[in-house]
């Protein structure tokens, strides 16, 4: 099949990384494959790319901030993207993730039959409502919404993606769930990482090190974590913290002030964006997940891959994931946060990091997600021919 995927931006997110891995499979197989972005959004996203032999292209430089010029770029890139279908025979599009990324997908492939249409949902869409964002995010929405009748399927990396769309209205004929999935050859557990990495830190032997991987954006809950960090150290003072992660520098700037604020200056580490993530998780003893949205899960997945144990907070799949080997809490709770991260501390001697590992390695694994894609993409292509 030549496929081709367009996403709304380029980053170093986890989306990114998993389309990475699923599109190199794909070609693996004997697919023509490429990718076409909407926004490069880090100029660093080349760090989590793995595939240099797919080609990869950008429409344009960075979304435009006033209403006309903006959709002056969009019909822009939707002519681009058209010609592009036509010029290179494109059987499936599939628009992987953005909500203004899809509807482009849908306007492109409009009066081409041979272009089969499929939509990827990354996240939950918990925060895609009028009452919470402004326009530029609602409106895309909606418009997905609308259309999403005529696309002939809709892939979920989560239940709670799936289930979201499928409450507030998306009618797409055939709806299903592909979990992402990690690569457990990268993602195990590294003694020698470890130590490599915690000395970078300054991170002593008897520390506990408590860590945030995400990006610094609102939705990741890091007011929580913080407040929560502050709360422990009150009575734990071999507890150190670490944030991996990178975001606009004027969140960033907030976050470390309130962390400031909090007394956590001499205990919290600023990691900022990583590359050898693995090393990373390695480095932890207990992985935090403090989001108030999230789709899949996925830093928790690769942390138990790692043999790390999670405290993550009950949105998304994030409880599916960890199931009885980790501790679920209500989201936006600080002390709740806590009270979970003192009761894994007191748990951390009697768990097994295999089992951890074993439960990803038996579900999550990457083959299961590139099977079930390639068969997704091969029944809509014999369906509707």
């Amino acid at each position: 099949m030549r496929i081709l995927f367009l996403v709304q931006s380029l980053g170093m997110g986890g989306a990114v990384r998993q389309l990475s891995i699923l599109s190199g499979h794909l070609a693996r197989r004997g697919h023509e494959v490429s990718v076409v972005a909407l926004y490069t959004t880090d100029q660093n996203w080349n760090s989590v790319w793995e595939i240099d032999s797919i080609p990869v292209k950008s429409f344009l430089l960075k979304p435009s901030s006033g209403a006309l010029s903006s959709g002056l770029q969009l019909i822009k890139a939707t002519v681009q993207l058209r010609n592009m279908i036509k010029k290179e025979d494109i059987q499936v599009l599939y628009g992987y993730q953005g909500d203004i990324a899809r509807f482009i997908a849908w306007l492109a492939t409009r009066g081409i039959p041979n272009a089969k249409l499929i939509w990827g949902i990354q996240g939950s869409g918990q925060r895609n409502t009028l009452s919470v964002n402004d326009w530029r995010e609602s409106l895309p929405f909606y418009l997905c919404k609308w259309v999403s009748a005529s696309v002939h399927l809709m892939v979920s990396g989560s239940d709670a993606g799936y289930n979201s769309r499928k409450a507030k209205g998306y009618s797409c004929p055939k709806q299903i769930v592909i979990f992402h999935g990690i690569d457990i050859n990268q993602f195990q557990p590294d003694p020698r990482a470890r130590v490599r990495m915690r000395s970078e830190w300054g991170v002593l032997e008897d520390e506990k090190l408590i860590g945030r991987i995400a990006r610094l954006a609102p939705d990741k809950g890091y007011p929580t974590f913080l407040e929560a960090a502050a709360l422990l150290s009150k009575e734990r003072k071999d507890v150190r913290f670490v944030i991996a992660g990178d975001g606009p520098d004027n969140y960033k700037r907030e976050l470390q002030l309130l962390s400031q604020e909090l007394g956590l200056t001499e205990r919290l580490i600023w990691a900022g964006a990583r590359q050898d993530m693995p090393a990373v998780y390695n480095a932890l003893d207990i992985l935090c997940s403090s989001s108030d949205s999230e789709g899949f899960g996925l830093t928790v997945a690769e942390a138990m891959a790692c043999g790390v144990p999670c405290v993550a907070t009950d949105v998304g799949d994030s409880a599916k994931i960890v199931g009885d080997k980790g501790i679920v809490v209500p989201p936006a709770n600080p002390q709740i946060l806590a009270d979970g991260l003192k009761t894994m501390l007191h748990r951390l001697h009697g768990i097994n990091p295999l089992e951890l590992r074993q439960r990803i390695v038996s579900r999550f694994s990457i083959e299961k997600m590139v099977e079930a894609t390639e068969k997704a993409l091969s029944e809509v292509r014999s369906s509707y021919t």
